[in-house]
């Protein structure tokens, strides 16, 4: 196992107003699996995957990578968020970009090299090195986001909602070329996303999510083959299935938050 996540709780107090964001998760990850995250909007989410980063200490509970319970940012894990245009630099070229967590990981000069050249061309920018992230297109830009995560070598990839921002196009080049890369590198990675479809395609596993104070509400085995197409795999009869069982408990999940 290489994620566990045990009895989440977390509460937001401030001002004399108590928000329990997270009532209680429970959810494990094996290493080099692909499972997806979906809930109702205000669910969450995003919450449990800082949680999850790090990024956010949990009222209690306790999330592992790897066995080493998470205190802060560990080891070992990298973060793709929605916002691609904030988190890449302007005023630096897209290999510079990518280098930025290995210089500061200490990571020797010579092997930086090899691994931002890996990384650009495993997401098809092998000839975008000397580009700025402003003269890209936003799925462009996402790409780099992509391959500054993976050339950083992480066991675990968490991706937050990473294609929300662009068109649909773009989005579905996208999906393949994340599943391309988890299939290539066997990083073990945790997708949220508000997409059912979109987590029906790209999970062998889909999470899904109360509203909040959020649990989950079924976790569901995405029983399609392997290798997966825009075409072939969205027409086929057991994606409308699985598609249907997860657009159902979303539905549930909406209406059950509004009668709280």
């Amino acid at each position: 196992m290489m994620l566990s996540v045990s009895e989440l709780h977390k509460v937001y107090d401030g001002r004399g107003r108590r928000v329990e964001a997270i009532g209680e998760i429970s959810f494990s990850v094996d290493e080099g699996s692909f499972v997806c995250v979906v809930g109702p909007s205000g669910c969450g989410k995003t919450t449990l995957l800082r949680c999850i980063a790090g990024l956010l200490a949990p009222t209690s509970g306790e999330v592992t990578v790897a066995g080493a319970r998470v205190t802060g940012p560990p080891a070992g894990l990298a973060i793709v968020f929605q916002d691609y245009g904030r988190s890449l630099f302007p005023w630096l070229r897209v290999a510079d970009n990518v280098d930025l967590p290995l210089r500061a990981a200490g990571t020797p000069r010579a092997q930086r090299r090899g691994l931002v050249d890996e990384a650009l061309e495993a997401v098809g920018l092998a000839d975008a090195h000397q580009a700025y992230p402003w003269q890209l297109s936003g799925g462009m830009q996402q790409r780099v986001a992509i391959a500054r995560a993976i050339a950083y070598q992480p066991s675990v990839l968490l991706m937050d909602e990473p294609f929300a921002a662009v068109d649909a196009q773009t989005r579905a080049d996208l999906e393949d070329l994340i599943r391309s890369v988890w299939q290539r590198l066997g990083v073990t990675l945790l997708f949220v996303t508000h997409d059912i479809d979109e987590a029906v395609y790209l999970g062998q596993r889909v999470i899904m999510l109360s509203a909040s104070p959020t649990r989950v509400a079924e976790d569901l085995v995405i029983d399609l083959p392997d290798d997966r197409d825009q075409l072939s795999t969205r027409g086929d009869a057991r994606f409308t299935e699985l598609r249907g069982r997860v657009y159902a408990q979303i539905q549930k999940a909406k209406l059950e938050g509004k009668t709280r």
